[in-house]
């Protein structure tokens, strides 16, 4: 997939039509009490924000309190959203001659609307509603042999679904078995595991990764008619990437975490960039141990896939924590803010077998072996 080519001063003269639309006001709005912000872009070029109440004045000044500096081609990958600015950040292409990383997280959300015509969460205006117009239940479980129609609409409305009885105990033992022979097996540097520190110094396996390129029964899973049908509940194609994006993974909640990616705050999948490249990407979990609090659950913002999020807002958003038992399974779109917090008991943490599913235009993206973070990370430099 290409973008067509955006040429930096012909992109903010469009700016006006777009604060006029309805998204454009509401990012004014958003921006409100925001300090001005500026882009300055490394060839002399720039363009402040600068909110002035129920207007948003954009003029060709880098001098405000908040300055982002970076070049052409990371600015064209902010509007893209091949990157966003935790993906600039992080990949080395963005510097503050003023202000810092916050401050343009919190103009992320206004710029999103400018530039995609995304709308910017809010809690109090959510409104998801079931197939009859009635409000959405969001503690809602599906049985395994239901009709998809509702499923597939609580998963448009929601971002997330669960799955009831989708493998028998049988089938949960013998995949348990594959996955405690590899942990067992897993040590720190082997390519195929992340680990994560406790507290008292002790390293502890916190996932397996590309599990289904060793174990054959893990990779036949993509063909499995139950795992099918969760994944034809996509608007677009989708197929498992068992070669890249960590393939066939397992998550080991681990108790006593203090360093490491075991325990993940609210997030996307596509947080660091590439949402038009990889989303919609759903990513289908068989439950292996039971979910609960103590053994550690996904929880989830419903409706957060179709808007920008401040952090800030999750905290007075409506949320789902998911309790599982063994053969459940979890289905997720990548887009939707979800966070794993570390288990709150001392026993051992619950362990979760993920597929992830990604359109086939992620594929052209993605080298085998690596995630769409890794080429974020790549483009340190421009």
């Amino acid at each position: 997939m290409t973008f067509p080519p955006l040429d930096f001063d012909a992109w903010h003269r469009m700016l006006p039509e777009r604060l006029a639309t309805p998204v454009g006001r509401q990012a004014t709005r958003d921006v409100r009490d925001a300090p001005p912000f500026a882009w300055r872009l490394a060839d002399g070029r720039a363009r402040r924000f600068t909110p002035d109440g129920e207007t948003l004045r954009v003029d060709a000044s880098g001098e405000a309190p908040v300055v982002a500096e970076l070049d052409a081609a990371a600015w064209r990958d902010f509007v893209d959203e091949t990157a966003t600015a935790a993906g600039l950040l992080y990949g080395g292409r963005v510097r503050f001659a003023a202000g810092g990383y916050a401050d343009l997280e919190r103009w992320e959300p206004a710029l999103r609307a400018l530039a995609s015509g995304r709308p910017i969460f809010d809690p109090a205006a959510l409104a998801l509603r079931d197939p009859a117009g009635g409000p959405l239940d969001v503690h809602r479980a599906f049985p395994a042999d239901g009709p998809p129609a509702p499923l597939r609409h609580f998963l448009r409305e929601a971002g997330f679904a669960l799955v009831k009885g989708v493998f028998t105990p049988a089938e949960i033992a013998r995949l348990t078995a594959i996955v405690e022979r590899r942990q067992a097996a897993a040590r720190p540097g082997d390519g195929r595991s992340w680990w994560a520190t406790r507290g008292d110094g002790t390293p502890v396996l916190c996932r397996l990764i590309y599990l289904g390129l060793a174990e054959p029964a893990i990779a036949a899973l993509g063909d499995d008619p139950r795992i099918r049908r969760l994944l034809a509940l996509s608007d677009e194609p989708l197929r498992v990437a068992g070669d890249r994006s960590d393939g066939h993974s397992v998550v080991c909640k681990q108790p006593d975490v203090v360093e490491g990616l075991s325990d993940l705050p609210w997030h996307r999948d596509c947080g660091l960039g590439g949402h038009p490249l990889t989303c919609p990407a759903i990513n289908i979990g068989i439950q292996l141990d039971a979910a609960t609090a103590a053994s550690g659950q996904l929880h989830f913002a419903p409706g957060t896939h179709r808007a920008s999020c401040h952090r800030a807002d999750l905290e007075r958003a409506l949320t789902v924590a998911v309790d599982t038992e063994p053969g459940d399974c979890t289905v997720h779109v990548g887009d939707v803010m979800h966070a794993a917090p570390p288990p709150r008991g001392r026993g051992p943490g619950r362990r979760a077998l993920y597929l992830s599913c990604l359109p086939e235009r992620a594929f052209a993206h993605i080298p085998a072996g690596k995630s769409y973070n890794d080429t974020i990370l790549a483009r340190v430099g421009g």
